[in-house]
Order: structure tokens, then C-alpha cells, then sequence
């Protein structure tokens, strides 16, 4: 037998600090060489605008074992579909019987926004105050969430792509967190103290002249060799962070198009001591990240363990040998 979990299921399951923290140590396992985890692989299909990728993954300890199947398409705007859909499978460690098969999106999501969480808490002043974000769709919001739980933010300052979506997820903040939001320029989000950058543009929004020295940003909207939310002056200046080198250095347009073929270190690296952090008050850093399969495994664990707990879930069979 195994559990369905579907997205409403995994928004009971998931509580924000506790996938921060399951992230956080997942970092650490893979920097610590504690996982298993192949570049993602991808097929298109001819004909057709899209692409299919396969994203496994095998954590040592706590022991997690999954894959991620993640369609991307982007014609299914035009026919009133999602362009990105995801499922998650979680096996048995020891045996690889499927455990549970959920939601792909908001796992991606919640576990990405606290991968930014957890490099803004290594990377960022304490004295952070206030959140830029570029975009308004399920990442930017995910990220307020996380990111305001681990700074002490007091207003955001938004960015869409126009200002009725902007407006619209200012209120959103307002009235789920209490915070202060307003509609920004991309000059006035850049100069936030911390700014996250959540969109799908394939070119730079983030302002490199208004980013000030002590800032720290997080890219995690493009995911090619050919898309990038960052100018390359920013990333060039910057001590430049990522989830993986190995993802990053092939797979992120931020950095490839910029030049750089090296960082200072990943994320999981500073956990463990073993990259530097933030050097001085002044120094400006970015965390790059691609989407790393090892955040998915640990975030599907805690959501199935969850869901044991507290009795959450449908319950399936596979239909028996005939």
C-alpha cells in the first residue's frame, strides 16, 4: 500500500519552519557527499514545445529515496493549462517499494523558497528588514513565507509584471503576514536589503546600480544555460553561492552567461564550515540555484512522515500479479 497526497494534503503536512530545516540539513548531506544526485535528465518530445525531465535522487541519512517527474510546456498557457506540472514518488529506502506518490508543484515550491530561506540565513545581515521580490506567481509568495521567518522583515517591495498583479499580491501579503507591501519600480526592489528574484523572464530584472553593498539576492527563476534574471555586473561583483556546482556550473544562465565558471562555495558548504560565508558588511551575495533533487527527497520524507502521524492521505494499492 501507499499514500496519494495531493497539494491540499501537503499544505496541512508541510510546516514552513520545519521544511527549512529539513532543507538545511539536506544541504549538508550532499555537501558532505551523503546523497546521490545525478544532473537532471531531459527529453523533448518532436513536435512538440516541451520538455520531460526526470529528477532521482538517494539521501543517506535520514534515509530518503525519490524521483520527480517535471513536464515543461509552455504552449499549455494558450490552452488553459499549467505550463509546469510535477509529481514526486517516494520509495522505500531499503527496498524501493513506492511509499507515496504527491504533488510535484508544491513540493517544488516549498522547498525551493526555503533552500533561499536557509542561504539568506547564512548568507544575509541579521539586521535585514526589508524583502525586494520580482514576481507574484507561487514562488514569490512562497518565499515571503520563508524568508520573513528567518529575518526580521517588516515590508516587501514588489515587482510584477504589471501593477494590477503587483497591487494584487501586495494584499495578499498584507493580509496573510501582517507585513507592509507596496508596488515597486525594479530600481526600489533591488535596493532592498534582501531580494528574491521568482520570476520566469528569460532576461535580467533585478538593477545591478541599485543593489547596495551588503545586500544578499537569491535567482531562482531561470533554470537554463540560456535564461537568466540577473545581469552579469551584479554576478561578477558578487560572492556568488549555489545549491550545487554541478547543477549551476551547467545549467544556469546567471552564471554562464556572466562568465563565471566558479563560486565561492554551496550552500551546504558554509553549514559544514567549508566554504566562507559573508566577508565583510559590504560585500554583496547572490545564491544561485538551479533546483537540486536531494531538496525534493527530504522535503517528500517529512511530508510522509507527517502524513503518518497524523492520518493524512489516501491510501492505494498497485494491482496484484495475475
Amino acid at each position: 500500500m501507499a499514500l496519494l497526497l495531493c497539494r491540499g494534503d501537503l499544505s496541512r503536512l508541510l510546516d514552513f519552519g520545519e521544511v527549512i530545516e529539513a532543507v538545511a540539513g539536506a544541504f549538508a548531506a550532499y555537501s558532505s557527499g551523503q546523497t546521490q544526485t545525478p544532473l537532471r535528465v531531459g527529453v523533448e518530445p518532436p513536435g512538440a514545445d516541451g520538455v520531460l525531465l526526470a529528477m532521482p535522487c538517494a539521501v543517506a541519512e535520514p534515509p530518503a529515496l525519490g524521483a520527480k517527474i517535471v513536464s515543461v510546456f509552455r504552449g499549455n498557457r494558450s490552452r488553459g493549462l499549467p505550463t509546469v506540472t510535477s509529481t514526486y514518488i517516494l520509495s522505500e529506502y531499503e527496498t524501493g517499494v513506492p511509499l507515496a506518490v504527491m504533488d510535484g508543484g508544491y513540493l517544488t515550491a516549498i522547498r525551493t523558497a526555503a533552500g533561499s530561506a536557509v542561504a539568506t540565513r547564512a548568507l544575509a545581515p541579521e539586521s535585514a528588514s526589508t524583502l525586494g521580490v520580482f514576481g507574484t506567481g507561487v514562488q514569490a509568495r512562497f518565499h515571503v513565507e520563508t524568508i520573513r521567518r528567518i529575518r526580521g522583515i517588516s515590508r516587501v517591495l514588489v515587482v510584477g509584471t504589471s501593477e494590477a498583479k503587483a497591487s494584487e499580491f501586495c494584499d495578499w501579503v498584507s493580509s496573510t503576514t501582517g507585513l507592509h507591501a507596496g508596488v515597486a519600480s525594479a530600481e526600489q526592489a533591488s535596493a532592498a536589503d534582501v531580494v528574491a528574484a521568482c520570476t520566469t523572464s528569460p532576461t535580467p530584472v533585478v538593477v545591478n546600480e541599485a543593489v547596495r553593498a551588503g545586500a544578499h539576492v537569491n535567482a531562482v527563476g531561470a533554470f537554463t544555460p540560456a535564461t537568466r534574471e540577473l545581469p552579469p555586473e551584479l554576478v561578477s561583483r558578487a560572492a556568488v553561492y549555489v545549491d550545487t556546482r554541478a547543477g549551476a556550473l551547467s545549467e544556469a544562465g546567471d552564471l554562464l552567461l556572466a562568465g563565471v565558471r566558479d563560486v565561492r562555495g554551496e550552500v551546504g558548504e558554509v553549514l559544514l564550515g567549508g566554504a566562507p560565508g559573508r566577508q565583510s558588511p559590504e560585500e554583496v551575495t547572490v545564491y544561485k540555484s538551479v533546483g537540486a533533487a536531494f531538496l525534493d527527497a527530504a522535503t517528500a520524507r517529512l511530508a510522509f512522515e507527517a502524513a503518518g502521524k497524523r492520518g493524512i492521505g489516501t491510501v492505494y494499492e498497485f494491482s496484484a500479479d495475475s
